[in-house]
């Protein structure tokens, strides 16, 4: 029995010790707090992003008696699919295109439509109203939809948005359009959301062009959309993006258009325009080509990110500290990970404390040649052999003189 239990006690021994972390690695820790025992979902920040591995494969967290403590990552909403709808009532009404929309005895809140137009060439108003009785309408929203040309190809939009709602019927009445020939209709998906970032974009002109420089104050933080307006009544501009995280070395993120139609409003809170981009970046720059314009007035720069949280397991004694910045680390591999997430799960929502740098980080033995180790020196070398030589040179010379 004595032997037994010995061997047990060892079993477990090696088992914590297999579990726990060896932390020295890791360049910086910070505290993560929430209520009660449930999974915890936080956000990654700023420091986070600039320290850490890209996917957060170099991030660890320790529970209170030194354990780990599983996590993953949350997997992003879907937007609800498209429907096609049916169109009754189509045809033309004075000089609008007009159509009724029956989107069926199912409620469901919708808020987005898009529209078949078979015409190129145009720029248009849709109105759109809502009702249940086809009696009384509620007028909810008026879009512009655009088919246009231009020096970088063609732009074209027939996406119309209004208040999310759950009339049954739709009725549109669309200016600038010949007629509208169907649509489909979906609920409202994920949306990127503003970057919690103070910054202030250097915006200056100089020659044909407008260079606006972005700065979010730490490498490799996502933006998935750029929302660029100006209080310019109306333009179309081409414009390039480009990112970067040591300002030195740019890599291109998109080639797009930034516009205000005829009709937009002018108001300077408008959303204006989006330019979708895959960035892990700390710098953005865009380039806005104003030909022979003169350069937009009151530009207006927002970086926008989908939410990307993080979910770690619950139960774990406090305090709970989260370690990263080594990039030697392998992507932990964890059955948290792995196993779907029941429906019904209720998250606790956890907070990141400031960041810190790990007492413990043990930086990792330099293994480079004594040349690579001591370049500066070497060079000095060379150049103190270099003169010796020439000092040698010209000696001898003057002795043979």
């Amino acid at each position: 029995m004595r032997r037994l239990a010995l061997a047990l006690l060892a079993g477990l021994t090696f088992a914590s010790a297999a579990w726990a972390l060896e932390t020295t690695g890791f360049r910086y820790e910070r505290p993560l707090s929430a209520p009660g025992d449930k999974p915890i979902s936080f956000a990654p920040d700023g420091p986070m992003y600039g320290h850490a591995q890209i996917g957060f494969s170099d991030l660890r967290i320790i529970d209170g008696a030194g354990q780990q403590v599983p996590w993953r990552t949350l997997p992003r909403p879907k937007a609800p699919s498209p429907v096609d709808v049916r169109v009754i009532n189509a045809g033309r009404q004075g000089n609008a295109a007009v159509a009724l929309l029956d989107l069926g005895p199912r409620r469901k809140l919708r808020d987005r439509l898009e529209l078949g137009i078979p015409d190129t060439g145009f720029v248009g108003r849709v109105r759109v109203s809502g009702t249940d009785d086809r009696r009384t309408f509620t007028h909810l929203s008026t879009s512009v939809v655009y088919d246009i040309a231009g020096a970088e190809g063609r732009a074209r939009s027939t996406v119309v948005t209004f208040p999310p709602s759950d009339f049954r019927y739709l009725q549109l009445k669309a200016r600038g359009v010949s007629r509208i020939d169907g649509a489909t209709v979906s609920g409202r998906g994920p949306r990127p959301t503003e970057l919690a970032v103070v910054t202030n974009p250097r915006v200056e002109s100089t020659g044909r062009a407008t260079l606006i420089l972005v700065d979010l104050e730490y490498p490799k933080v996502p933006v998935d959309e750029i929302r660029v307006s100006a209080e310019t009544p109306q333009y179309d501009r081409p414009t390039t993006v480009v990112g970067s995280n040591d300002a030195k070395i740019w890599v291109p993120l998109a080639s797009a258009r930034v516009y205000r139609l005829p009709g937009s409003s002018v108001d300077s809170r408008a959303p204006g325009t989006s330019i979708r981009i895959d960035g892990r970046h700390r710098y953005l720059r865009l380039t806005i080509e104003n030909g022979d314009d003169t350069p937009l007035e009151g530009i207006d720069v927002a970086m926008l990110a989908f939410p990307r949280r993080l979910l770690a397991e619950g139960g774990h004694s406090r305090p709970l500290r989260v370690f990263y910045g080594d990039p030697s680390a392998r992507e932990p591999v964890y059955d948290f990970a792995r196993l779907p997430i029941p429906k019904s799960t209720a998250f606790a929502s956890g907070a990141l404390g400031p960041e810190r740098a790990n007492e413990l980080f043990e930086p990792p033995p330099d293994t480079r040649s004594f040349t690579a180790r001591h370049s500066n020196l070497v060079t000095v070398a060379l150049v103190i052999a270099a003169v010796a030589a020439a000092a040698a040179g010209a000696l001898a010379l003057r002795r043979r003189a």
